[in-house]
C-alpha cells in the first residue's frame, strides 16, 4: 500500500475524532493504536497532523470495552483495506 497523501490522512483523522461516542476515546489505546498505524503509513512530512492528538503517556488507558468502539472498528477497517492492497 503506497503512503497515505495529507488529504487521505486528514479525512482519516477527521472521521476517527468525528467518530468519538465520549471524550474517553482520545486517550484510549484503540484510537492511539490506530494513529499509530497511520503514522507508519504516512508521510513524515505529515506528522504535523498528528500534534494535535499527542497524549501524555500518564493519561493513556487501555480498552475500557466500549461496544461499538467507533475509532477500534474505523482501525480494523482500515486494517483489512490495507490487507487487501498490499501483493
Amino acid at each position: 500500500m503506497p503512503k497515505l497523501t495529507r488529504d487521505e490522512l486528514q479525512g482519516l483523522l477527521a472521521q476517527a475524532e468525528n467518530s468519538f461516542p465520549h471524550g474517553a476515546c482520545n486517550t484510549c489505546e484503540c484510537f492511539l493504536g490506530y494513529l499509530a498505524q497511520l503514522r507508519i503509513d504516512s508521510d513524515p512530512a505529515d506528522k504535523d497532523l498528528f500534534v494535535p492528538f499527542k497524549v501524555d503517556r500518564k493519561d493513556m488507558h487501555k480498552c475500557i470495552g466500549c461496544d461499538p468502539c467507533p475509532p477500534g472498528d474505523l482501525y480494523a477497517a482500515y486494517m483489512l483495506k490495507k490487507q487487501r492492497t498490499t501483493p
